[in-house]
Order: C-alpha cells, then sequence, then structure tokens
C-alpha cells in the first residue's frame, strides 16, 4: 500500500522541518510555505491530511482549509496554531470545518495520533467517492427532528418559522429535560446554547456525537470562550458556532446546510468516520458523560425505543 501523502502548511520553514521529521516515514510529505502553493497541491495531487498553521502573511489558515474544504471535500483538515484566538477558532468551524484544532507548542504522540487517524479516514472516503447527493436521496424520507436546547423557547420558535412542517422541532428548556428527550427519541440536530440555566452543558453535545455520529450540532451562545470552542471542535466536532443575538436570515441558511450535511452522512460510513470524536479530557465532564453514556444505552436497549 502507497504511503498517504500529507500536506504541511506554515510561513515557518523551522516548522515545516520540524514536523516533517514527525512524518517523513509513514507519509509523502509535501511542505509549503505559501498558501496559493498549497491551493494549487490540492487540485494536482491527492492529498489525504493537510495541516495548516492559522497565522499566516498571505492568507490565514481558516480560509486556506476553507478552500481545501472546497477544492479536495475528501482531504482532512487539521489547524495548527500558536494562537487560540476567538476568530480563528470561529472560522476554523464555520469555514473551514476542521477535524481537529492543534495547539503549538505541540506533543508529538498526540499530533501523530491524529494526523493517523484523519489519514485512515481520508483513505476509506477517496476509495468510495461518494457523491454527497446520492446519500441526501437515500436519506431524505426520514423526517428531520431537531432539538433546541434553550432557556428562552423563542429560538425552537423561530426554528419552527425557518422549517415549516419540513421538520418536528422539540424545545427543551433545561439540561434534563434535554436528557430525558435524547434518552428516548433519535435526533437529527441539536441547537443548544451552552449555558442553561446557569450550567455548562457541553457534555451533553459531547456525549451525544459519541452516541451517533450522523447527529450534527449547532452551538448558539453570547459567551466567547475559546479555550471551550476549541474543546468542542475535538470532542463534539460542532458543525457550526453562531454567536446570540442571532438574526433569522442567517439561522435559516446555516439550518440549510447542516440539514443537507445530516442527510449526506446518513447514506456513507465512510462520511460518518469524518465526524469521529476525540474522548471528553475534562474529569468533571467525563464523569457526568459517562454517567449521561451509561444511561443512554441502557434506555435505548429497551423494546419499543427508537434505536440510533
Amino acid at each position: 500500500m502507497t504511503k498517504p501523502t500529507i500536506l504541511l502548511v506554515d510561513d515557518e520553514e523551522r516548522i515545516l522541518r520540524s514536523l516533517r521529521m514527525l512524518f517523513f516515514a509513514d507519509y509523502n510529505v509535501l511542505m509549503t510555505t505559501d498558501a496559493h502553493e498549497a491551493t494549487r497541491i490540492l487540485r494536482e495531487e491527492r492529498v489525504h491530511v493537510i495541516v495548516s498553521d492559522q497565522r499566516m502573511p498571505i492568507m490565514q489558515g481558516s480560509e486556506l482549509l476553507s478552500i481545501a474544504r472546497e477544492t479536495s471535500p475528501s482531504t482532512m483538515r487539521i489547524l495548527l496554531t500558536g494562537y487560540s484566538d476567538m476568530e480563528a477558532s470561529i472560522a476554523s468551524v464555520n469555514e473551514g470545518e476542521v477535524f481537529r484544532y492543534l495547539l503549538k507548542p505541540w506533543n508529538a504522540a498526540d499530533v501523530k495520533e491524529v494526523v493517523a487517524q484523519a489519514a485512515a479516514i481520508a483513505r476509506a472516503t477517496f476509495a468510495t467517492q461518494q457523491s454527497p447527493r446520492v446519500a441526501v436521496i437515500e436519506t431524505a424520507k426520514h423526517k428531520l427532528r431537531i432539538l433546541v436546547m434553550d432557556n428562552d423557547q423563542a429560538t425552537a420558535r423561530a426554528i419552527e418559522e425557518i422549517l415549516q412542517h419540513r421538520a418536528e422541532v422539540i424545545w427543551a428548556q433545561d439540561e434534563e429535560h434535554a436528557k430525558e428527550i435524547l434518552a428516548h427519541q433519535n435526533v437529527s440536530l441539536v441547537v443548544a446554547d451552552l449555558n442553561m440555566g446557569g450550567k455548562s452543558v457541553s457534555y451533553i453535545l459531547k456525549t451525544v456525537k459519541q452516541f451517533n455520529p450522523q447527529t450534527q450540532i449547532i452551538v448558539l451562545t453570547s459567551f466567547d470562550d475559546t479555550s471551550h470552542l476549541i474543546e468542542l471542535i475535538n470532542q463534539a466536532q460542532i458543525i457550526r458556532y453562531l454567536p446570540k443575538p442571532i438574526r433569522n436570515n442567517i439561522l435559516a441558511r446555516n439550518l440549510e446546510f447542516v440539514i443537507e450535511r445530516f442527510h449526506a452522512l446518513g447514506g456513507s460510513p465512510e462520511m460518518q468516520q469524518r465526524q469521529s470524536v476525540e474522548p471528553v479530557k475534562d474529569e468533571q465532564e467525563r464523569l457526568l458523560s459517562n454517567k449521561f453514556m451509561g444511561m443512554l444505552n441502557r434506555l435505548r436497549s429497551r423494546p419499543g425505543v427508537e434505536q440510533s
């Protein structure tokens, strides 16, 4: 089997040389300090994984990964940066749809593990080259069910108004209500405020993604917490991060995109692999997640309860 190809992009040559040392034995390594050169490589070569820095003079890494998403959709995208700024984090979700967001200085073993996982997923995706449009046709017959986790019912009402009768919209006004719904019903999409009743509910989103990779997650929040957002990228694969207050036209546009993505994933196990997540790392969240996962597995095994 030929080696997978990895493309490294950073404006600092010393960083590229250091990264190359990690990968040259197991990968066909391509490197460039020029984001435009990176886009040319993506057009002309089969690249399994692109690893890009964020702050570069010609083009931001999130912008490059957004171009990579359009140019070579099967290529797995990783942002490796020394700056955990909020703007870059949001762009990496909403534009680049990155697989992982990693911070410098990196841990060599962790980076190698993430790239190996990404390369294996990309191999499977390139091997099938399944059209998302076919997947939409295969799964569109299933009615959407959207769970809205928000203290304010106005968010659920806005989504109902946007989608009309195309989806069942269920409003959970608190943490326990949300868990009860998820324990008994399949959900296509979760639209969640991270803070409900003064408590973080990010562990619920992380558990949902572990339980069913096809479920898509949109986060609506009025808080700017970069470290929290990076966790949600890596551990919940959130598809959109939208600051509150949000306008209905923006919400509508993002809902349409995410719904199409949900259908595409349903028809492709390879695409679902691209939604795989890291284990929950925070100790308190891990305890809560394990407890919730146990409840999900226990209740979902009962007769008459929907299975994922």
